[in-house]
């Protein structure tokens, strides 16, 4: 890539076009700027007990409310309120 004849090419267009490359080239910045932030390596999780297994949790709430009356019903309820 020969940037002279990018910034010549650049400086030849209108002015609105100059503008939508500046925008497009601060996007590009923060895109790769972004990137860069992800591909970070992840610290190993090294504390918490690990030994816990999911399958424990499968229905924990399988008596709560699932729409919006019934959790505003069972709101009500407990406040006193209806």
């Amino acid at each position: 890539m020969n940037t002279a004849q990018l910034l010549n090419d650049i400086e030849q267009l209108p002015s609105e076009a100059q503008r939508q490359i500046a925008n497009f080239i601060a996007f590009i910045k923060v895109r790769y700027q972004y990137q860069s932030v992800e591909t970070k390596p992840k610290p190993e999780i090294t504390e918490g007990d690990k030994s816990i297994n999911s399958s424990d949790f499968v229905g924990m709430w399988a008596d709560r409310p699932i729409n919006l009356s019934d959790i505003r019903n069972h709101a009500w309820q407990r406040s006193g309120s209806k």
